[in-house]
């Protein structure tokens, strides 16, 4: 019968599930939020080079090797922007899962008072549309708009209650896939998924204790296997110059910033980095000098790194910690999907998780007669989840790195450790079910679990108007800026025996209008290789982009593959162009740039080449 039972209750949570994809799919589609997961799927597809590829760059080997594969045998499928959707609602019927079955689940109650089928009905009901009203005011758009970061704080998530259901296998592919998916993005979810075990060992007997070792070895060893194999995927000497002149590159643009020229000009002279290639880097069209290589940006990551370490830590946490508390208690309505940033709700139902856990602690030593035991047990998990919550985000802020899809990833899996907590007191307190004697007991419990999701379900009704209304505008708004994209890729296809070379800042929004350019998610997709390529960029310099020029008869330089006859820029209208000029006249170049013709109304299509004396 309990067999059944959970049967019965894995289908209509898969039901609750696919109802949640099928109103996002139908209201609003979906979207690859970044054009960097748009430039992963298609070296993935075989749109950079013109055959699948297998290394991804910003994922490890072994998935990109994967999912490259999955593209060689469907050549006309979004298979990565599918295999992000997978993972996202793989995570989510997990999720939901784990509420319905051990938290939402139903007290029989004593005989002669068990709930009605149409008591229990309604109830299920009001439980599904609370787990659907919450889960759509806080995670909606990060459903609408996919990237593979929040992909991976997903998956972190279903992991973390897959452990807490001692379900440590199924956990630990899940945390491998992440890690695979996006092994630092991973590294910033694990302190979380770790509690589980960690607060498990503190009150397992010695047996108990040894399999929460293994488990945890067990993941360190799935994460170590993963990262050799990635090393030997990237082991031959192009990739591994390349990854050196990635990471440094990664250094300098997400976190340290490019130190300004005239205020650091004697370094810029003693590396011979002259002004003109010092806008390349400004302007991240750095493809095209191939003095900028791995040796030179490393230093300087190293020296803008050593210009913000001058600060200290000290200081630069003294300067972060009224912005993190700030972030901790403000609340604040969405006004668009990310700029400006607000954390509710989900500070909102943080803060009320750490009182329902408080709450429910109170009331199991209420129940056993051991109020300060069960308080202080419960203080001392939440003080060490606060205090883990309190060092990320610390670590973030001071670095300088905290969009939505990291920021909103760590409060998820903060509320999933508050959920799994809560799970467990739940499971302790002596006959919350309402199948002894303790009438109070079971009150208490339905008092105190139906009041919380009530306030929860108008918290999440209120928010769902506002996400709603963001997620509308920011699809009217992407949709806009993506018609003069869409013509100029039109115009690159149209025009087959010529290739492009796109400015990179061009190639994410040609207005100051807030909105960026946002590829759709579809099941058919035009995989054909692109004529096209950026100036710069993170795949800018590796063996991929050669492999593309040399696809096209261009040399492997892009310094010299711009004079070629077939090559021609693509750049904003209003974008001054002066700086490609001045770089080839300090290399001793003469050159001039004639306008052939404007596309989309949006772009121009210049031509490079050598002024005649």
């Amino acid at each position: 019968m309990k067999k059944e039972s959970n049967c019965s209750k894995n289908i209509i949570i898969g039901l609750m599930t696919a109802a949640f994809a099928a109103v996002m799919g139908l209201l609003y589609a979906y979207y690859y939020d970044l054009n960097d997961d748009v430039l992963m799927k298609d070296i993935l597809a075989g749109v950079f080079t013109g055959e699948p590829a297998s290394h991804n760059i910003q994922m490890l080997y072994p998935i990109s090797l994967i999912l490259s594969g999955v593209y060689r045998m469907f050549s006309n499928a979004d298979c990565y922007g599918i295999y992000l959707i997978l993972c996202q609602y793989v995570s989510l019927f997990i999720l939901i899962r784990f509420c319905v079955i051990n938290i939402f689940s139903l007290p029989e109650g004593k005989p002669g008072r068990k709930l009605s089928p149409a008591k229990k009905t309604i109830i299920r009901l009001f439980v599904a549309a609370a787990l659907f009203v919450i889960s759509f005011a806080l995670i909606a758009g990060h459903f609408v708009f996919v990237q593979y970061t929040f992909t991976v704080a997903m998956l972190c998530a279903a992991a973390a209650v897959l452990f807490a259901d001692r379900r440590g296998v199924l956990g630990t592919v899940l945390v491998i896939l992440a890690f695979l998916t996006r092994s630092e993005m991973t590294s910033l979810m694990l302190p979380f998924v770790l509690l589980i075990p960690f607060y498990r060992f503190l009150e397992e007997d010695k047996k108990g204790r040894k399999k929460e070792i293994a488990a945890v070895l067990i993941i360190v060893l799935g994460l170590v296997a993963s990262e050799l194999l990635n090393f030997a995927g990237y082991s031959l000497g192009e990739w591994r110059a390349f990854n050196s002149f990635f990471d440094s590159r990664t250094q300098i643009y997400d976190f340290y910033q490019i130190p300004d020229y005239d205020d650091n000009k004697e370094f810029y002279e003693s590396i011979d980095l002259k002004e003109s290639e010092y806008e390349l880097l400004v302007n991240y069209n750095f493809g095209i000098d191939e003095k900028i290589d791995a040796g030179k940006m490393a230093e300087i990551a190293a020296y803008a790194k050593s210009i913000r370490e001058k600060e200290g830590l000290f200081e630069a946490v003294k300067r972060c910690l009224p912005l993190y508390l700030y972030r901790l208690r403000s609340v604040g309505i969405p006004k668009s999907f990310e700029y400006p940033m607000t954390d509710a709700p989900w500070n909102i139902i943080t803060l009320l998780m750490y009182l329902v856990v408080l709450g429910l602690a109170f009331l199991k030593g209420k129940q056993s007669k051991k109020a300060a035991s069960e308080m202080g047990k419960a203080f001392f998990r939440l003080i060490v989840l606060f205090a883990g919550r309190t060092l990320l985000w610390m670590y973030i802020l001071v670095r300088g790195r905290d969009p939505i899809r990291i920021t909103h990833s760590l409060y998820l899996l903060e509320i999933v450790v508050l959920v799994i907590l809560t799970s467990w007191i739940l499971r302790d307190i002596e006959n919350f079910d309402g199948t002894g004697s303790d009438r109070d007991c079971t009150f208490n419990y339905h008092f105190l679990t139906g009041g919380c999701l009530l306030i929860f379900l108008v918290i999440g009704a209120v928010f769902t108007l506002f996400q709603d209304k963001i997620i509308r505008a920011e699809i009217a708004g992407r949709e806009a800026t993506n018609k003069a994209y869409e013509e100029l890729d039109e115009f690159f296809k149209n025009n087959a025996d010529r290739f492009f070379f796109e400015d990179v800042y061009t190639s994410v929004a040609y207005e100051d209008s807030g909105y960026t350019y946002s590829q759709r998610i579809g099941i058919k997709a035009d995989n054909e290789i692109s004529n096209a390529i950026l100036m710069g960029g993170w795949a800018s310099k590796s063996p991929l982009e050669k492999e593309k020029l040399a696809f096209y008869g261009l040399d492997d330089s892009m310094e010299i593959a711009l004079f070629d006859e077939k090559a021609y820029i693509a750049a904003d209208k209003d974008r001054d162009m002066g700086w490609i000029v001045r770089y080839y006249e300090d290399k001793g170049k003469s050159v001039e740039l004639t306008k052939e013709e404007e596309v989309g109304g949006e772009f121009v299509i210049w031509k490079l080449s050598e002024e005649r004396r």
